[in-house]
Formats: C-alpha cells, sequence, structure tokens
C-alpha cells in the first residue's frame, strides 16, 4: 500500500519543485475542507500526533498545506522537513510551526491574504500511516481585522479549485454542536460532488452534542448522503492544548468516551478508525487512478513538446536568428504572393492581387463612358474651332480636345486601384509579420515599418508610371492607332445611315464624331486594363518583393540594433519557461510511474 500512496507523494514534489501545477494531470489526494474554528487543525494535529499547525484568530492557513506522511520503522524521534528546505530536519515541531508562519508570510504577505503556492511538509515517524493529506484555508464569510475584502471569494476559489479536481477525494469538516444540514463544507462539497461519491465527513465535537436520535441518525450514516462515510472524532479543547496534553492522552480520551456513549458503533468512529479508513480509500483510489495518470503523463508530455517546438529554442547568436527571421519573412511574403503557400484559413495575397485586377480595375475602368452631354459638348467645340465663319468639315481638334478631356477621367480610378493593390500588400505584409515575427515585438514593429515605407516608394512608382503613360495618351491623340483605323469607317457609316435622313449635316455630323470618341475611349481602356496590372505587378509587386530583403538588412543589421531586435516577447519566454518546467516535471513522473506500469 506504502508504494502506491508513496507514487502520489513523489509526484507531487516533482511538480512543486520546478515550480509548476499539476492541475493538469489530476493527482488523486485527499482534500481537507472546513469552515474556521470547525476543528480542522485539531483533526489533523490527530492524525499527525503533533502540534506542528499555526494558531490564532481569522483565517491561519492561508496556502495550501500538503502533509506527507510516511511511516518508518527505524525512526525513533518524529521528525518534519519541508520540500524548499529538504536537508533541514526538524525534531521541534514549534519550530514546524513557525517556518510555516515565516514561509507564508513570506509569499502572501502579512495582511492574512491567501496564495495557491502550496506549502509541502513531509512528517517521517515509526508511528504514522503512510498518507497524504491537503489542508486548505478555511472557509469565511467576513473579512476580519485586516483580511482582504473578497476573503470569502479568495477562500471559495482556492478550495473549489483543489475539489473541482474528479481524483480528489474530499474530506469535509464539520462540528457536531452545529446543525449539520448548516455545513458549509458539505455544502461546498455539494457543489462538485452532488451524489456524494468522493465525499467522507468527519463530525467534530461529537462530546459537545446532545445524544439525540436525530445526532445518533447522523453518526451512523442515516442523514448525509455521502458514500465514502461518516466518522466522528473529539478535539482536543484549548486548555488541552495549553496544559500541553499530548495528543496520545486526549486519544485514549476520545477512545473510551466512544465506548461510554456510543459502544454500538464506537468501532466505527474515533481517529483511529478515520486514520484507517483514509488510508484504505486513498490506496484504492490511487490503484484504480494510476492507469489513467500513467496515460495522461504520456499525453500532456507530447503537449509541451508541441508547445515548446511551436516557440521555437532560445536566442543563442543574435545576429543568425535576425538574418534567418529576415529570410523566412521575405521567402512567406513571395510564396504568399506568388501562391505556393496556401491556406483554407485565409485567402493568398496572390488571390486578393488577383481580384484587383478582375474586378477593382475592370469595374472602375467600365464605369468611365461618354458624358450624356457630349453631343452638346461637341457641337460647342465644333463652333469654337470654326471662329467667324462656318465650317464645310470639322477640325481634328475639335476629336483631339474632346479626347484629352475624357482621358483625365481615367486617372483617379486607376490611382484607386494602385492603391487598392497597395493596400492588399499590406495586409499580407501585417499577415506575414504577426506569423513569422511574433515571438519578436522590436523586430515585428521594425520589418513592419521598413517593407510599409518601401511599398509606398512602390506604389508611387506605379502611379508615376501610370500619370506619365496617361500624359503620353493626351498629348497624342493617335487617329492612326490600328484598332482605330480598322473600325473608323463603320463607326462612320452607322452615323451617317440612310435612316438619318430626317437629320441635317451637322447634326449627322456630330453623331459621327460621338461613335468615334466612343471607340476611341475604349480603345484606351482597353489598354489600361492591360497595362495597369503589369504596372502593379512591376512595382508594387515584383520590385518591392525583389528589394524587400536588401531593404531589411541595409535597416535592421546594425550593431546598436540586433540584440534588442531579436529580443523575445516576455509572454514567450514565459509560456517557454512554464513548459519547460512542466515538461522536465512530466519526464520525472513518467519514471516514477513507470515503476507501476
Amino acid at each position: 500500500m506504502d508504494n502506491f500512496l508513496e507514487i502520489i507523494n513523489d509526484l507531487q514534489d516533482v511538480f512543486s519543485t520546478v515550480g509548476v501545477s499539476s492541475d493538469t494531470l489530476n493527482l488523486p489526494q485527499i482534500v481537507v475542507v472546513g469552515s474556521q474554528s470547525t476543528g480542522k487543525s485539531s483533526v489533523l494535529e490527530s492524525i499527525v500526533r503533533q502540534d506542528f499547525l499555526p494558531r490564532g484568530t481569522g483565517i491561519v492557513t492561508r496556502r495550501p498545506l500538503i502533509i506527507q506522511l510516511t511511516q518508518d520503522i527505524t525512526v525513533e524521534t518524529p521528525k518534519a522537513s519541508f520540500l524548499h528546505e529538504p536537508d533541514v530536519w526538524h525534531t521541534d515541531f514549534d519550530e514546524v510551526s513557525n517556518e510555516i508562519i515565516r514561509n507564508t508570510d513570506q509569499v502572501c504577505g502579512k495582511n492574512k491574504g491567501i496564495s495557491s503556492e502550496p506549502i509541502t511538509i513531509k512528517v517521517v515517524d515509526a508511528n504514522l500511516p503512510t498518507l497524504t493529506l491537503v489542508d486548505l484555508p478555511g472557509i469565511t464569510k467576513i473579512a476580519i481585522g485586516d483580511q482582504p475584502e473578497d476573503i470569502e471569494e479568495q477562500t471559495y476559489s482556492l478550495i473549489k479549485k483543489y475539489i473541482e479536481n474528479p481524483n480528489s477525494i474530499i474530506l469535509a469538516i464539520s462540528p457536531g454542536n452545529s446543525d449539520i444540514a448548516n455545513s458549509e463544507s458539505l455544502k461546498l462539497a455539494r457543489t462538485v460532488d452532488p451524489d456524494g461519491d468522493r465525499t467522507i465527513a468527519v463530525i467534530t465535537k461529537v462530546d459537545l452534542m446532545e445524544r439525540t436520535r436525530e445526532n445518533l441518525d447522523v453518526l451512523q450514516g442515516k442523514t448525509l448522503p455521502v458514500k465514502l462515510g461518516i466518522i466522528g472524532v473529539i478535539n482536543r479543547n484549548q486548555s488541552h492544548i495549553e496544559q500541553k496534553v499530548t495528543v496520545e492522552s486526549c486519544l485514549e480520551r476520545e477512545a473510551q468516551y466512544f465506548k461510554n456513549f456510543y459502544h454500538n458503533i464506537a468501532s466505527e468512529h474515533g481517529t483511529e478508525h478515520l486514520i484507517q479508513r483514509l488510508c484504505t480509500i486513498l490506496m484504492n483510489h490511487v490503484k484504480n487512478c494510476l492507469p489513467d495518470l500513467i496515460q495522461r503523463v504520456t499525453e500532456e508530455k507530447i503537449v509541451q513538446h508541441e508547445i515548446l517546438n511551436s516557440l521555437g529554442p532560445k536566442v543563442e547568436d543574435p545576429k543568425l536568428t535576425l538574418a534567418e527571421c529576415i529570410r523566412i519573412y521575405v521567402d512567406r511574403f513571395k510564396a504568399e504572393i506568388y501562391g505556393t503557400n496556401s491556406s483554407w484559413q485565409h485567402n493568398t495575397g496572390g488571390k486578393e492581387l488577383r481580384d484587383v485586377f478582375e474586378r477593382e480595375i475592370g469595374e472602375a475602368l467600365d464605369k468611365i463612358s461618354l458624358p450624356e452631354d457630349i453631343e452638346c459638348k461637341i457641337e460647342a467645340e465644333i463652333r469654337n474651332a470654326s471662329g467667324s465663319k462656318p465650317s464645310l468639315f470639322t477640325p481634328n481638334i475639335v476629336f483631339d480636345n474632346l479626347a484629352c478631356e475624357i482621358l483625365k477621367k481615367f486617372r483617379p480610378p486607376v490611382k484607386r486601384a494602385i492603391k487598392k493593390g497597395a493596400e492588399k500588400l499590406s495586409d499580407v505584409i501585417a499577415r506575414v509579420g504577426k506569423d513569422v515575427l511574433r515571438k519578436y515585438p522590436n523586430l515585428k514593429r521594425e520589418a513592419h515599418q521598413i517593407a510599409m515605407n518601401l511599398l509606398i516608394k512602390k506604389q508611387y512608382e506605379a502611379e508615376g508610371f501610370i500619370d506619365n503613360y496617361l500624359k503620353l495618351e493626351e498629348c497624342y491623340i493617335n487617329t492612326n492607332h490600328r484598332l482605330f483605323t480598322m473600325n473608323r469607317s463603320k463607326v462612320e457609316a452607322e452615323n451617317r445611315d440612310e435612316n438619318l435622313e430626317d437629320l441635317s449635316f451637322e447634326k449627322r455630323n456630330i453623331r459621327v464624331i460621338k461613335g468615334l470618341l466612343d471607340l476611341y475611349i475604349g480603345i484606351i481602356r482597353y489598354q489600361l486594363m492591360d497595362i495597369v496590372p503589369k504596372a502593379l505587378i512591376c512595382f508594387v509587386v515584383k520590385e518591392f518583393s525583389d528589394g524587400l530583403h536588401s531593404s531589411l538588412m541595409k535597416n535592421l543589421f546594425t550593431e546598436d540594433k540586433v540584440d534588442n531586435l531579436v529580443k523575445e516577447d516576455m509572454i514567450i519566454e514565459e509560456k517557454r519557461e512554464r513548459a519547460t518546467k512542466m515538461l522536465d516535471a512530466l519526464q520525472k513522473a513518467d519514471i516514477i510511474t513507470s515503476l507501476f506500469d
């Protein structure tokens, strides 16, 4: 039996030593729960057979106290040590009490606050059972003295953390001189164990109970819905403690009391029976939990390995790390744009750019057409060009002026399309930086700024190229363009159709010019639909991606920057440290549990 219980002690020590919680494994344990002044401390001291717990008003136990009892028949004098001082053994249990107080104040301060960080104490004696108990702060309702105002919430939260563990046995302490129906410990136990499958009730101060039929039913287990049993005990009172009456003497008095007043059930009550019952329950519980515990250790090791792999190694060579980060950053950007990095979680940058080509540019250019009052404008231009004399032929300047005016309308939507494309790339830059450089916030911030500056520069170059192209079109209206000359005759014929005989020569001429303008603008639109995407790809995509690596290296790779740039996010460092400690604990736990696999 002892070997099984020692496994749990060793596992608790492993996790406490490396400073990580064993909550993930849900270690089987007996958790002692009770309100203040219910006799919880007296029950524990009777089991340990020593006065070792601090006493006083208010909350005295302010941290979980893991009490590991070990039977060693070779030990002549009881002794105790703490996990935080494993080589220091105390035979004076007043020193043990003082060390609990000192270590509690060191972690919690002296303002009566509580902490979830446990204190582990090992007690060795020839007359002790091998048993582990977790003593928790007493349930309190009202802050007293300098206790925090939310002390009730703090204590409930801490207790719930322990008793919610499905492998915890709940030792619920209730005073016999109070109505058991109002027991805070049993109420709290019922919130996580409504059927009482893992709750054992201890009724303290049985000597102060009225010996009624109802109270006898309580002691016989006929009243409370707890399946691990109900055991009555008699506490040492304050006078016993002050007069230094030994625990052994009080246990003898307790046994005699049950024989005198509850002789029919005396063998089922008392501290000695409580110890035997707890040992049996914990041993069976540990044996049942061990296979699942071994499996959880293995599974959790895999989880922690995955966490460490995702976080990557610590920075050993800042320059090498920086160069590698820049390479990965640039490669990932190119993969996003050129389509070698597929992801179901989001559209790639290449697809988003293609959407700009196919939808944004096309829709914007298609909206540019001849104004509704174009015929009036043509007529006004003809008259202005003719001067004071009527003209038999329409001067070329009419067509040129009107074509230039319409060409100017292409500028804003084309620039918006280029800007939209650049915005898509900026989204890719942000996404890649967040993914690749998340460990290094300083590097992520500076790399983003450098990339954005380069992107803006290339955006301006693309806009400048298109602006110059449109200037060329405006400067020279090419009526000899192949597509224009191929379709000119058709347009003129359509607008001089015999069906239009009712129109004057001047009106027919205006319609011809209108048709030719529509033809010419369509040609320019067609050319822009081809040239704008090419300009976007050339300047905003290719030249940007080709120059990104050198720009980052030039601006980031300076002696005064390197170390700071690859300084990890504190959260990443903390996660790695926690995962490393947890993995260390799990590997040790694996060795411990493998002995019983």
